[in-house]
């Protein structure tokens, strides 16, 4: 195994060299290759038999009692040994940082020794495709030393994240590019399906998919010099096919929100500089206000112009021809890397959309975190309802199937529950990807029967409130797990996952989920948390702003240096979500920077006072309700609350529950704002960047000299609520 590092090892003097995770044979290669001769105790085993580490002259500790597991420890030490502590010693490679067994740390606790954690990579070559240009690589990385001190174990956890990070950036298959990827893949799969148009039922065989894209492909090479090509369709052969096209052609897919209105994507479509733009009659027909490019390609009719001779002759050369060979006849480069690979646009829920570039190995290295997350899975079918200009959409349900993942069954609207559920159905799909807002959808409409293939669900983009999870679970028998993610990360972060081979409910099956928490941790990403207003580095275990870096974090926003500066920090990408860490590296979201208010000198969090009042007024209005808080200007105190609500509630029922919960009084939104609905983004989220207009319109007009000046004063016992 190669190392880096390695000169952080002493020559002579005795030192602690913590090892997170390792197997027999990782441990095997790291004493043949270290420059001392160490000694070697296990912290935990996991499915290993004790038999096989007293055979290889190693320390059980876990079987060790603690005072003759500590003297054994300082005896090593004092006499200049190298001690090497493996964490958890496992039959496989594993890459996630979870507990540090209890063993370890009360060795670590009672011995005053150089601290050096070390991190033993073999993990990724299980995640990497066999296609790739490069094999996957092995090494051992060694983090900077340290003597023990009173913040030891929350360095020792952020040790471990680095190196995992940087073991991930290091691999070669990274470099590649997702087209070469893609290409290598069709070709292994040219007879399987690889997607179903769940709208038309046609599916896409690898060769058929290959070859038509490679026949777009050379048009656009010769008809589009700009190097961005804009999209703007629903997931579906159409997309797919378009999609993997431009990039064969070398150039960068820009799938446009549909959803937005003209103003954003007018923003969207001059910050990309896109000239020519695939898209559907019908949409253009639906769509008549979308700032259309005067090059906009109708993309049935365009892949109708082609003549069935050469669409069958391209097909023909994709299945024929090698892979190196199509590559070099279709000019698809072999590395991407640090390139722009696709451009998405956030939503703009908080302001105006932000063009986001993802690079080669953001997407790639997401892929490979995605397939770890899963790895206790096996999936093999993949509902891909999510909107491809949105991250999840984009990795998930288009480049993730394109890349080796499930066989995925597409539907163009993700509204139309019940016709997903019979997709389901049809299909035996496994997974289901969704929002907490469209599976409450299903939980109303859709008989058990109907996804009973389900082996997990999947939820993002919003908090999963336990209730509704907990409703599901019992009605379907299906397990429903929180994720979290960004756009910036390509977009996932960390996602809990059980354990369908253990017995159901037991600590085994729940090892990796922990309700509440959006889970740990994706391998090969780290982690910091900053302080929301000195921005000082805080402990995991603090809440602070939530800041992460690793291969699938983007490097800064299209063209917009002062943006891109407010989002890093020496590196590190500040997500904008306030949360914490627990000790077992599960990752708690409390709600984002921009939904706190600042008020009396106190940071409130809107998401805190929403849960509140889900809680507190349940009987009153139900389960399915609706609430958004959000803060506008206030002359006096800087900042107000105001409650959203699709109920008919008062300002004096709002404040008596918030009461009875112990929230203090600076917490008491002072005014309600009646909706049939809250406004929501193409996810089914509440958009909150109109809640904020609309109920700062209503407070202007509520202040106005028209006005009644006998209204009754928000706040007041007497009932006051605005209906809009």
């Amino acid at each position: 195994m190669d190392w880096i590092g390695r000169e952080w090892i002493p020559s002579s003097q005795g030192a602690l060299l913590l090892v997170y995770t390792a197997t027999l044979q990782d441990l095997e290669a790291f004493e043949n290759s270290i420059p001392r001769k160490t000694v070697v105790a296990i912290g935990e085993l996991k499915e290993v038999k004790e038999e096989q580490v007293l055979l290889k002259g190693y320390i059980p500790l876990e079987k060790t009692p603690k005072e003759e597991a500590i003297q054994w420890v300082e005896e090593k030490l004092q006499t200049h040994s190298l001690v090497a502590i493996i964490f958890r010693l496992t039959p496989f490679p594993e890459g996630t940082v979870s507990s540090f067994p209890r063993v370890v740390l009360d060795i670590i606790e009672h011995v005053q020794s150089l601290i050096i954690p070390i991190w033993i990579d073999s993990f990724w070559a299980h995640f990497f495709s066999s296609a790739n240009a490069y094999p996957p690589s092995k090494r051992i990385l060694v983090g900077s030393p340290k003597m023990r001190d009173e913040d030891w174990k929350d360095w020792l956890r952020k040790s471990f994240y680095d190196l995992s990070s940087q073991a991930l950036s290091l691999q070669p298959g990274l470099e590649e590019n997702i087209g070469w990827q893609a290409l290598y893949y069709l070709k292994q799969k040219k007879n399987s399906p690889v997607f179903i148009d769940g709208y038309s039922q046609k599916p896409l065989t690898g060769k058929l998919l290959l070859g038509l894209a490679l026949k777009v492909a050379s048009w656009i090479s010769k008809n589009v010099p700009e190097p961005r090509v804009g999209v703007l369709l629903p997931i579906g052969a159409g997309a797919v096919i378009i999609n993997l096209a431009i990039i064969f052609a070398g150039k960068i897919p820009v799938n446009f929100n549909m959803t937005v209105g003209s103003a954003m994507n007018l923003i969207a479509v001059e910050r990309s500089k896109v000239k020519t733009l695939f898209s559907a009659k019908t949409l253009r027909e639906k769509l008549q206000d979308f700032p259309w490019p005067k090059k906009t390609i109708e993309t049935e009719s365009f892949l109708k112009s082609f003549s069935k001779v050469s669409l069958f002759f391209s097909i023909f050369l994709a299945d024929l021809l090698p892979p190196k060979i199509v590559a070099t006849l279709w000019g698809i480069p072999r590395l991407g890397g640090e390139k722009e690979a696709v451009l998405l646009f956030t939503s703009g829920s908080f302001g105006e959309p932000k063009g986001v570039p993802l690079s080669h190995k953001n997407i790639l290295a997401n892929i490979a975190q995605i397939k770890t997350i899963l790895s206790s899975i096996p999936i093999k079918r993949l509902l891909g309802a999510l909107p491809i200009f949105h991250s999840f959409g984009s990795t998930t349900c288009l480049w993730w199937p394109l890349l080796g993942g499930p066989l995925t069954i597409s539907y163009v609207n993700p509204l139309e529950i019940e016709k997903l559920a019979s997709l389901i159905e049809q299909y035996q799909i496994e997974l289901l990807i969704t929002t907490p807002t469209f599976l409450r959808q299903y939980f109303k409409k859709v008989s058990p029967e109907k996804l009973r293939s389900l082996k997990i669900v999947i939820t993002g983009s919003e908090k999963l409130q336990r209730q509704l999870a907990t409703d599901f679970e019992s009605k379907f028998g299906v397990p429903v797990c929180e994720g979290y993610g960004t756009t910036e990360a390509s977009p996932v972060i960390s996602s809990n996952v059980i354990d369908p081979f253990q017995p159901l409910g037991s600590l085994a099956y729940n090892q990796r989920n922990r309700p509440g928490s959006v889970g740990q941790l994706a391998a090969g990403l780290s982690i910091r948390i900053f302080d929301p207003e000195t921005r000082k580095e805080l402990p995991l275990s603090s809440r602070g702003i939530l800041s992460f870096k690793g291969a699938n974090i983007f490097s800064g926003y299209l063209d917009d240096p002062l943006r891109t500066a407010a989002s890093f920090q020496e590196g590190w990408y500040l997500s904008g979500d306030v949360g914490s860490m627990d000790s077992d590296g599960f990752l708690y979201i409390e709600d984002r920077i921009n939904r706190f208010s600042k008020i009396g000198g106190e940071m409130v969090p809107h998401g805190t006072i929403e849960e509140g009042l889900r809680k507190g007024l349940q009987q009153a209005v139900g389960e399915d309700v609706e609430i958004a808080v959000v803060g506008i200007p206030d002359l006096k105190k800087g900042e107000t609350l105001v409650v959203l609500i699709n109920r008919k509630v008062y300002n004096w029922q709002v404040r008596k529950c918030l009461l009875a919960l112990g929230f203090s009084r600076l917490w008491i939104p002072k005014r309600v704002i009646y909706l049939d609905s809250l406004p929501k983004t193409p996810l089914g989220k509440v958009d909150y960047q109109r809640c904020k207009i609309i109920a700062s319109k209503e407070e202007i007009e509520a202040h106005l000299p028209s006005q009644s000046q006998d209204k009754a004063i928000p706040g007041e016992e007497e009932p006051n609520q605005i209906q809009g």
